[in-house]
């Protein structure tokens, strides 16, 4: 069960992070990244936070959006051992910036595509240099890709909180479930969970999926309502008020896994 203590959780799949246990092998490089250099010191501790879970099995890292460092560790693991893993890492954390840097230089700029609702959505300059996307300006002429980033992703965002609430409201009503909240993170590592006393949390990229995928996370989570675990039986209540469900899991797992480059 990918979820915190007393909620369950649907995870957003193959997440691209190491793990203590087998380790990936290095991502493509950019074009014309060259040579792979000198040795990578390791990174320095304020840009590495731990978090001890229960369940889980070995250590495992990710690089989140704004540049740190996230280790889960076990249980029965040591911060010493958890440091050790981090700096074991280099290499693979060096690379991952430096794509991460380079994607984003060629992302967030006039020309580019933004998905939205699952369909690719061009950035757009307009006479004056600024940005828009949609017809709304997300970034004043000149700005970095950085903020350009940061725009697009807030505005994302608001949409996520005008929209996806009463989406899940509406769906809730037609299948005579009861929520008693619902909430719009920037999840890292899930797509959506739903607590035991039926409070529902999404994240915000849902509004960047295809229609048919959003509502499949959304039943999927209402579902829990009915069976909080992940049992057959579960499954067969997804499947019965969402037929595309397999499809919709091979595209989260697919194109969905590139809106957390």
């Amino acid at each position: 069960m990918a979820g915190e203590r007393a909620q369950l959780s649907l995870p957003l799949g193959d997440d691209h992070a190491p793990a203590a246990a087998a380790p990936p092998p290095a991502p493509p490089s950019p074009p014309d990244a060259g040579s792979a250099g000198p040795a990578v010191s390791p990174p320095a501790d304020d840009t590495v936070h731990f978090v001890r879970r229960r369940g889980t099995r070995r250590y495992v890292l990710r690089l989140m959006d704004d540049g740190t460092l996230r280790v889960t560790v076990p249980w029965w693991g040591s911060r010493r051992e958890a440091r050790a893993f981090v700096a074991s890492q280099a290499d693979w954390i060096a690379r991952q910036r430096a794509r991460r840097a380079w994607r984003a230089a060629a992302a967030w700029t006039a020309g580019a595509s933004v998905l939205v609702e699952g369909d690719a959505r061009p950035l757009v300059a307009d006479g004056a240099g600024r940005l828009l996307l949609d017809g709304h300006v997300v970034a004043a002429a000149g700005a970095g890709p950085r903020d350009v980033r940061r725009a697009v992703h807030d505005l994302l965002r608001a949409r996520a909180r005008r929209d996806l609430p009463p989406a899940l409201l509406a769906l809730a009503a037609s299948h005579d479930i009861v929520v008693t909240g619902v909430s719009i993170r920037n999840q890292v590592s899930r797509w959506g969970s739903c607590s035991r006393r039926g409070a529902i949390s999404l994240n915000w990229r849902l509004v960047q999926v295809p229609p048919f995928v959003r509502d499949y996370v959304l039943l999927h989570e209402l579902m829990h309502r009915r069976e909080l675990n992940h049992s057959a039986r579960f499954w067969r209540l997804v499947a019965d008020v969402c037929p595309r469900y397999v499809e919709a899991r091979a595209w989260l797992r697919g194109p969905g896994a590139q809106l957390f480059d």
